[in-house]
């Protein structure tokens, strides 16, 4: 887009540290390189003097003196309605109000109410009884089971378990797993993952790419859609792509509501589910097999669920916290970009061994959070005409809980939300020649990034790991189910330099973990042009005349049309 079609605001001087810095920051170990001039890549053609200047202000230095402070000890981890996301919310709304962003419906913080639910585990059982006998299931260690009715004791008593393959209703390939059999009352037996089915040389359900249809949350929605009594999921390696041992602990933990409330959920390791499939004839191959026909129709299994729940429930309130960039179009300052990065994490577990007891999350996702807020730095800078919200969500790590709740009953009308840009755990090793988002062949909003990247002399990149679902499994899912074009920054492979270790390795080292703190390893001049080109993409759409959307045969296409009425 000519550089003529942005607005720039008259900007006071900017302070060398933020004032809110002045209340929050402490030292800390950890190290950035200097902003420097071997920058890989050029200038992008639709950037002019006066927004370069604007997206100078997002420097690594900055990003460094934000991530600092989110991830402190002091943070407590950023649990939500703890303490530390208390803390972590001032300074995040301070950060707000210093920089000009205004608040939404006279305040930052837009609380939301979580509901905590705790399976007592010595009061309640699960069997599986089948031709041969009762499978030998063993809580949390290749069974995990659980409660989301809100109800204190659930009981269920020989309830029959039916087999319904994926579990899928996909009108835009005219699939349907459920072939209008009753349900209700039974237990569902799913598949993880999408059919793969190949019809006429053409690849349905995205192939090895999963789409939504192959994530466990939607064989959940499924099951209370149906009126089931409850759900199981099979657990393979392959399918889930991780091991049991990453969910099968589910159960065994506290749970916060979601979009289901159904009185039975479970995952099912290979071996049990081996035993299902043995008795009914086949083994777990000849399972997805029967589910890849379009004749499949669900399956009794000759097995029956026995089952009680107690549990304990815990509500509490956590913030979202939004500032906002008011566009100066009469006409599209009603419609919204908007930034999503979620502030919460783990908080602390002081049974851990050792002296560390802090989920520091530094990278997951206190870099985010800074990146954002240095977008939302660069952008007050300029004239959007259309407006840019920036949303701070909680518990996104007990399930897209706050972008969950934001999208139910947003502060804007929802047809205003014309795109979500989401940033999780983005870059933050150094330089690479390569730009990465996912989503990225999902929507126009991913055309306009290659478009971007590219004119910046860099690589655009997609999902490095389509297989594994990655775009359902951050905040920008709840805005695509509602039909909101979304993207998601993701972190470059292809580094300028060699780092001299691996940088996908000290990822996974560290994730999840408390050593996920700001590392020597770090170098934020890559999130830095990083982020200057996210928010050059996200200007070229609140600019435009044209609404973002999701490309034709897309699984939220059809939401798209009927949020927008087209």
């Amino acid at each position: 887009m000519p550089s003529s079609a942005y607005r720039f605001s008259r900007s006071a001087p900017r302070r060398a540290v933020p004032l809110a810095l002045a209340v929050f920051l402490l030292p800390g170990g950890g190290c950035t390189s200097e902003s420097g001039t071997d920058d890989p890549g050029t200038p992008g053609e639709a950037l002019s003097p006066e927004l370069t200047s604007a997206f100078q202000v997002i420097t690594a230095e900055g990003l460094m003196r934000d991530v600092r402070v989110l991830s402190a000890d002091s943070m407590e981890g950023r649990a939500p309605a703890s303490p530390g996301e208390a803390r972590a919310v001032r300074y995040i709304e301070a950060r707000y109000r210093e920089m000009g962003l205004e608040p939404v419906n006279d305040s930052y913080q837009l609380p939301i109410e979580l509901v905590g639910m705790t399976r007592r585990s010595g009061a309640s059982f699960a069997s599986l009884e089948g031709p041969s006998g009762a499978l030998p299931l063993t809580p949390e260690v290749d069974f995990t089971y659980w409660s989301t009715a809100e109800e204190p004791v659930v009981e269920l008593g020989d309830v029959p378990v039916v087999f319904v393959g994926h579990g899928v209703e996909a009108p835009e390939y005219g699939w349907d797993d459920y072939k209008q059999e009753n349900l209700e009352g039974k237990i569902l037996l799913f598949l993880n993952d999408d059919p793969r089915v190949e019809e006429d040389g053409e690849v349905l359900f995205g192939g090895p790419i999963r789409t939504y249809y192959g994530r466990w949350t939607y064989k959940f929605e499924q099951a209370q859609k149906h009126g089931a009594a409850g759900a199981i999921v099979v657990h393979t390696d392959e399918s889930a792509s991780y091991g049991f041992s990453v969910i099968g602990g589910e159960g065994g933990r506290q749970i916060w509501q979601r979009d289901y409330r159904l009185g039975f959920l479970a995952w099912m390791d290979s071996t049990h589910s081996a035993a299902v499939a043995a008795a009914m004839g086949t083994d777990i191959p000849g399972l997805f097999s029967m589910a890849s026909s379009r004749d499949f129709r669900p399956v009794d299994t000759g097995f029956r669920l026995t089952a009680r729940i107690e549990t304990d429930f815990e509500r509490v309130q956590a913030p979202n916290v939004a500032g906002m960039i008011r566009g100066s179009d009469p006409e599209l300052a009603q419609e919204y970009v908007v930034f999503t990065s979620h502030h919460d994490h783990m908080g602390m577990n002081p049974d851990l061994p050792g002296e560390d007891k802090v989920f520091n999350g530094a990278l997951d996702n206190a870099l985010g959070v800074a990146a954002m807020m240095g977008v939302a730095e660069a952008l007050v800078e300029t004239q959007p005409r259309r407006s840019i919200l920036f949303v701070s969500v909680t518990a996104e790590e007990g399930g897209l809980l706050g972008s969950g709740q934001f999208v139910e009953s947003p502060p804007v009308p929802r047809a205003g939300m014309v795109a979500n840009f989401n940033i999780d755990a983005p870059q933050p090793y150094g330089l690479t020649h390569d730009v990465a988002a996912i989503g990225l062949e999902m929507n126009t909003l991913g055309e306009l990034f290659s478009e971007v990247v590219t004119d910046h002399g860099l690589r655009p990149e997609g999902d490095p790991n389509p297989e594994a679902g990655s775009f359902y499994r951050s905040d920008q899912l709840n805005f695509a189910k509602a039909g909101v074009p979304a993207i998601y920054l993701q972190a470059g492979r292809d580094y300028v330099d060699d780092l001299g270790f691996d940088p996908q390795a000290h990822r996974l080292e560290h994730y999840h973990q408390p050593s996920d703190s700001v590392s020597s390893h770090w170098d934020l001049r890559g999130l830095e042009r990083d982020m200057r080109i996210f928010a050059e993409v996200a200007l070229r759409v609140a600019n435009s005349p044209e609404l973002p959307r999701w490309r034709a045969g897309n699984e939220f296409e059809s939401a798209w049309r009927a949020l927008y009425q087209r």
